[in-house]
């Protein structure tokens, strides 16, 4: 097996960790994150490895990981780059979906490889991600000698690992943060909606659950476009003018928000030939206030 270290082991870094351990994938070898303690957590959880509380005490390994926060990913590579640690064909990569690989040229430079292996995966939990892991999908770029120990190295605990272009890297990731992050931050719209008409928190989110999560649904069972409900889709252009109206007076921030994915959403009706040329421009005149 080739060795492996880690350093800032959060909870990708450990879920990864201990499933590699544990299928003897990489010999997990030091662990260093902000302190010893804290590596000394990371190394209990992964069952394997030895925790450090400075890079200087890191031994050499076959592969680094950088799984720290994204601003570290290159203090950390500069730091371990001026440690004399790296050796000519090691391998560093870094598990971000929004920086490329490309940052981790310092290291490139001492004669490593370098790559970058994102997963398409929330890691709320890291004892969770290790029981849901199998089956999720991995982007990966980076040096086809790095990629060609880490494509296997993921497969080997459940991954399906496909190839992304490096330069687009910060658009890709805005996908995730659209279908996960930003739809978090769209409950929370719901539930201050709700709330402004008098509904408690705790009831709204009860009632809101099954629509959401029959929409979720309908949109991986049949497609965007399809699973589209609602005024626009039915092109009901008073019901839409009026509620933009009301939202925008009771919060402009809001009311900026429901006009702008009222247009993504009619541009989606358009193309799923769920509304007319004509009644999709009159929709896109009220949500512009254009009439």
């Amino acid at each position: 097996m080739k060795t492996l270290n880690i350093i800032g082991s959060g909870r990708v870094g450990r879920a990864c960790g201990r499933m590699w351990a544990q299928r003897k994938v990489f010999e997990v070898q030091d662990v260093l994150t902000r302190s010893h303690a804290s590596a000394g957590e990371a190394v209990k959880f992964i069952g394997a490895g030895h925790a450090v509380g400075h890079l200087s005490e890191m031994r050499p390994a076959d592969v680094w990981m950088i799984a720290t926060r994204d601003d570290a990913i290159v203090p950390s590579c500069v730091t371990l780059a001026a440690s004399g640690k790296i050796t000519p064909d090691d391998i560093v990569f870094h598990v971000s979906g929004a920086t490329p690989s490309g940052d981790l040229k310092p290291v490139k430079d001492r004669g490593a490889y370098i790559a970058s292996v994102h997963p398409i995966k929330t890691f709320t939990d890291a004892e969770q991600a290790v029981q849901t892991f199998p089956g999720t999908f991995c982007s990966a770029e980076g040096d086809a000698e790095a990629l060609k120990t880490l494509k296997p190295a993921f497969e080997k605990i459940g991954a399906r690992a496909f190839d992304i272009t490096p330069e687009l890297k910060p658009v890709y990731h805005s996908g995730g943060v659209f279908a996960c992050n930003y739809l978090v931050a769209l409950i929370e719209v719901a539930l201050r909606a709700h709330e402004k008409a008098g509904i408690p928190r705790s009831a709204s989110l009860r009632a809101l659950e099954p629509m959401v999560r029959e929409t979720v649904d309908a949109i991986f069972d049949k497609g965007p476009a399809k699973a589209l409900t609602g005024p626009i889709s039915r092109g009901d252009v008073a019901t839409v003018r009026r509620q933009h109206a009301m939202v925008r007076d009771w919060d402009p921030a809001i009311g900026e928000l429901y006009r702008g994915l009222g247009l993504l959403a009619v541009a989606l009706a358009e193309s799923g030939q769920r509304l007319s040329f004509e009644r999709a421009q009159e929709l896109r005149a009220a949500l512009s206030g254009n009439e």
